[in-house]
C-alpha cells in the first residue's frame, strides 16, 4: 500500500534520504543532495519543505517531489524521482497532482518547471502531467577580453549590489520571465555575495553589471546547472539606451578581476540585451525549456 505525504520543516533528512534512495540505477541524476544543500536551497531558492512530498511503501521512501514557492509569483518543481522498482505505477503523476491541488488552494497557482532541452524523459513526464512549453532559456558564455584592449575600462567603478538592483533590467523584465536562479528574489536572497560594476555619468548609471563568483559549494549544489569550471556568473546586466559601447568594458573588467570566463545562464528572450549578446563576445550554449501549468483543484 502506497502512502503519500507533504513534508514538515523537520523532514529535511527524510527528503534527502528519499532523494538518494530514488536516484539510483539507470537514469540516475548526477547530483548528490545533502541536508546542507537543502538548507541552502531554502535560503537562496525559496525551497519549502511544505511543497515537497515523499511516497512510501511501508516505511521505505519510493518517490520524492521537491519544489520551491514564491508568493505571489509561482512555484517551481525542481525535481521528481521514483525508485526504479516502483516506476510506471503512477507515483510521480500522483505527487504532481497533489502539489497542483495544494497550490490551487494556497496559491500561487502558476506552476513552472525548468528542464534541459535534451532531458527527453523529464520533458515527456511533465507534458503528460499537463505542463506546456512556456519559453526557451539560453545559457551564454564569454571568455572575456584584456582590459588594455577595450576602451572605456577606466570609467568602470565597483558599486554595491543593492545600488544596482533597481538600475538593471530587473525592473523592466517581469519577475516571472527571469529564470528562478537570477530573479530579483534570488539575487536578494544572496545578500552580500553579489558584486556590482557600473559606468556612471552626471545623468546617473549608464550601464551596470551584477555578478558572483561560483565556489565549490555552488558547483555541487543540485538543480542549478552550475559548470565544473566555476566561471564568474553574471546575474544581471543592462543600463540606459544606448548600451553597446558601455557593456564591453564592464565585461572586460569583470573577466579580468575573476581571471576566468563569464557565464550568463538561462537568458529569457525579453531580457536586455538578450538577442545582442553575441555582439559583446558571448556565445550561446545549452538551452533550457521552461514549462508551465495552472494549478487545478481536486
Amino acid at each position: 500500500m502506497t502512502a503519500y505525504r507533504f513534508c514538515r520543516s523537520d523532514d529535511v533528512p527524510l527528503i534527502v534520504d528519499a532523494y538518494e534512495r530514488c536516484n539510483v540505477g539507470s537514469g540516475a541524476r548526477p547530483w548528490s543532495l545533502t541536508v546542507d544543500h537543502m538548507k541552502r536551497l531554502g535560503r537562496e531558492m525559496d525551497l519549502w519543505t511544505s511543497s515537497c512530498m515523499v511516497a512510501f511503501e511501508g516505511s521505505d521512501p519510493v518517490g520524492v517531489l521537491i519544489a520551491a514557492k514564491r508568493e505571489p509569483v509561482a512555484s517551481l518543481v525542481l525535481h521528481v524521482a521514483v525508485h526504479p522498482d516502483h516506476r510506471r505505477r503512477g507515483h510521480g503523476r500522483h505527487m504532481m497532482t497533489s502539489l497542483s491541488q495544494k497550490m490551487a488552494i494556497l496559491e500561487p497557482t502558476l506552476m513552472l518547471a525548468e528542464l534541459a532541452e535534451d532531458d527527453a524523459l523529464g520533458r515527456s513526464f511533465f507534458e503528460a502531467c499537463g505542463f506546456t512549453e512556456r519559453d526557451v532559456l539560453t545559457d551564454y558564455s564569454c571568455p572575456g577580453e584584456a582590459p588594455a584592449g577595450v576602451p572605456g575600462v577606466d570609467l568602470v567603478a565597483g558599486v554595491s549590489a543593492s545600488e544596482l538592483v533597481s538600475q538593471t533590467d530587473l525592473e523592466a523584465v517581469p519577475e516571472v520571465d527571469r529564470c528562478w536562479q537570477r530573479s530579483r528574489r534570488s539575487i536578494g536572497n544572496l545578500r552580500d555575495r553579489p558584486q556590482g560594476l557600473a559606468i556612471a555619468t552626471d545623468r546617473g548609471i549608464e550601464a551596470c553589471l551584477l555578478h558572483r563568483s561560483l565556489d565549490d559549494a555552488d558547483r555541487s549544489l543540485p538543480f542549478l546547472s552550475t559548470p565544473s569550471a566555476a566561471p564568474l556568473e553574471i546575474l544581471a546586466l543592462g543600463g540606459k539606451t544606448p548600451v553597446p559601447a558601455l557593456l564591453r568594458p564592464l565585461l572586460a573588467v569583470a573577466a579580468d578581476r575573476a581571471g576566468r570566463p563569464l557565464r550568463l545562464p538561462r537568458v529569457h528572450p525579453s531580457e536586455v540585451p538578450a538577442g545582442r549578446l553575441e555582439e559583446y563576445g558571448f556565445r550561446p550554449g545549452a538551452r533550457t525549456i521552461r514549462y508551465e501549468n495552472d494549478a487545478a483543484p481536486a
